[in-house]
């Protein structure tokens, strides 16, 4: 990968692989969306548009013993969506490096894990709300999705809306496993008792929930999503995954930079039930 001019840097093989390690790690603790969703790809760094084939939920395996028949999951439209650049950088001090290498110490990478986390925010903020300049859907924001408003504020109100929007999702032709995305407040609440039964809120929605229950510090105040997320309904389609790269020197210091591309497919937008106040 030249184009991220590596040879121009002044680390050596062992400290960016430590860098590498460094923000690798930042990244796939912070990041929540790509933990439920399918990757497609890497596509490649200089790929910036890919296809996104929206396909109708309805109609139902054919059974019969010859195999003739006319019909055929059907393309509805074929969208053609860009693949964003997602970025942050930050230095490197050339004193740093030197006092390191003289006391036989790692070099600190305060500053490429603080880049990595705003690079983790951006993914996760794609994800959920899209973006408007690049025609990019997200899924709080997708046309033709299922949206419900929540039930009355009670005790175990929040279970009552899972099994409400899998019901809707069901009814829709999108099938188990369902996956729920809540913001840590809502998250929070659902730790008390169900009912009498002894058993926590939040264990009981995880039992609808089976590919799980992920909370995001992006999602809005008293909204839930549930999905049918799997990869014939939507990905996230990666040209490059996250990687430092080298930018310039400026006053004897290194400008780096964390960067990855990627884009999220909804396929079939029916196969999320967005649920949220009405004036949300």
């Amino acid at each position: 990968m030249e184009f991220l001019q590596r040879d121009q840097a002044p680390l050596n093989e062992r400290e960016w692989a430590l860098l590498d390690e460094a923000v690798r790690r930042v990244i796939a603790q912070q990041v929540t969306g790509r933990r439920f969703l399918s990757l497609f790809g890497p596509v490649g760094s200089g790929v910036q548009v890919i296809p996104v084939d929206r396909t109708p939920p309805s109609g139902q395996g054919q059974v019969d013993m010859v195999g003739e028949t006319n019909d055929a999951v059907r393309l509805a439209h074929r969208l053609y969506q860009k693949i964003p650049l997602l970025h942050r950088d930050f230095f490197v001090f050339w004193r740093d490096i030197e006092s390191a290498r003289a006391q036989g110490i790692p070099i600190d990478w305060s500053m490429a894990e603080a880049a990595a986390s705003l690079v983790a925010q951006a993914e996760d903020r794609l994800i959920l709300e899209g973006d408007a300049s690049n025609q990019i859907e997200g899924l709080l924001t997708v046309s033709g999705r299922q949206v419900l408003t929540p039930g009355e504020e009670q005790p175990n109100s929040g279970f009552h809306d899972v099994v409400r929007a899998i019901n809707v999702l069901s009814a829709a032709g999108f099938y188990p496993p369902y996956t729920v995305v809540v913001g840590p407040e809502l998250f929070a609440t659902w730790h008390r008792l169900y009912g009498n039964t002894g058993v926590l809120e939040i264990e009981q929605i995880r039992k609808l929930a089976e590919q799980g229950v992920y909370v995001s510090p992006l999602m809005p105040t008293h909204t839930v999503l549930v999905l049918a997320a799997g990869a014939e309904n939507m990905d996230l389609a990666v040209g490059i995954d996250a990687v430092v790269g080298y930018v310039e020197s400026t006053s004897m210091n290194h400008r780096l930079r964390v960067l990855e591309t990627l884009t999220l497919r909804i396929k079939r937008p029916a196969a999320i039930c967005h649920i949220a106040p009405a004036n949300a």
